[in-house]
């Protein structure tokens, strides 16, 4: 059950008001005492029904483990500043959320669309509304004046299943201290993923962006180097691939991989500063799942790799390719 200041019971006819073009003269929402309904439980079609239009929507971030999290309301998207961002978030029970106003997109709020909770409506930069979640389930809420411009988010307690993605991959401790992983951004449906090399995170520019990425089978991963901070390269936890040490801006390495898997990688020159990074092939179903590559060149400076027992394979490595 969350906690929260309970809403009045003029909770429906003010929503109803607004809903009809008449939220300018609702002001700030009154709360006072009720009954609060349960957090609703997983209902995966109903959480990708409820995201659809949300153009900011790119994936749940992994915050588990914090005790606090904090959400902004009125960051850029949706044509405008009208997003929750990020827009869907994982965390544990008993954690609680802070949303927080830039003062951007105009009034704002944050309802509940089961009614459990519901801020005051906002304007100013820096104020913000606290929920704590006890308990497993899935809310989804919105603000209420811009809901049909797609300003909605959710909340994820626990290891709730949501809409078709699979579950979230337990890493174990290989993203411990990686300041700049929120969880695994889902790249999937897309021929060729780029990540970046020498992102900010870490104390500088000594991060992969996005740290964890879900691929389909098949999919080319392109790391490009941004050229900031020192010279970077990769090489696969297992040793099964590497990329020599380089500072070029622009400079690539791209890996196919097949098979269903997942492959951690890092920076060797910052280890220091962890710089690490992982890219999911598939739905490995289980935990973590490190998958031994065989690297073998087939000639014109292409390298294919024989499947693994697990099936996780780079079939193909192209240096310096922009396509």
């Amino acid at each position: 059950m969350p906690t929260s200041t309970p809403t009045q019971a003029t909770d429906f006819s003010r929503r109803d008001v607004l809903r009809a073009g008449a939220g300018a003269a609702l002001g700030a929402a009154a709360l006072g005492s009720g009954v609060r309904p349960a957090l609703a439980a997983s209902d995966p079609d109903a959480f990708e029904a409820w995201l659809a239009d949300v153009d900011n929507y790119e994936g749940i971030a992994d915050e588990r483990g914090a005790a606090e999290v904090t959400v902004a309301v009125g960051a850029p998207g949706n044509d405008g500043d009208f997003a929750f961002e990020p827009a869907a978030v994982r965390i544990d029970p008993g954690t609680a959320v802070v949303w927080e106003w830039t003062g951007k997109g105009g009034v704002h709020n944050v309802l509940d669309a089961d009614d459990a909770y519901e801020s005051e409506m906002l304007t100013d930069a820096g104020e913000t509304f606290e929920h704590t979640f006890e308990s497993e389930g899935v809310s989804r809420y919105s603000c209420l004046p811009h809901e049909s411009m797609g300003m909605k988010g959710a909340v994820l307690v626990g290891g709730v299943a949501a809409g078709d993605a699979p579950p979230e991959v337990d890493y174990g401790d290989w993203f411990d201290g990686v300041e700049n992983f929120t969880g695994t951004v889902d790249r999937t449906g897309q021929r060729l993923v780029r990540i970046a090399v020498g992102a900010a995170g870490n104390g500088g520019p000594f991060a992969f962006e996005p740290a964890a990425v879900r691929v389909d089978p098949g999919t080319t991963v392109v790391w490009e180097w941004t050229g900031d901070g020192d010279a970077h390269s990769i090489a696969a936890a297992d040793g099964s691939y590497d990329a020599d040490l380089t500072d070029s801006e622009g400079a690539t390495h791209a890996l196919r991989f097949d098979g269903v898997g997942v492959s951690k990688y890092t920076c060797p020159s910052h280890a220091a500063q962890a710089m690490r990074g992982a890219v999911v092939v598939g739905d490995p179903m289980e935990s973590v799942v490190d998958v031994p590559l065989s690297v073998t060149i087939v000639g014109g400076g292409l390298l294919a790799a024989a499947l693994s027992p697990l099936g996780l394979a780079a079939l193909l490595k192209l240096r310096g390719t922009e396509n």
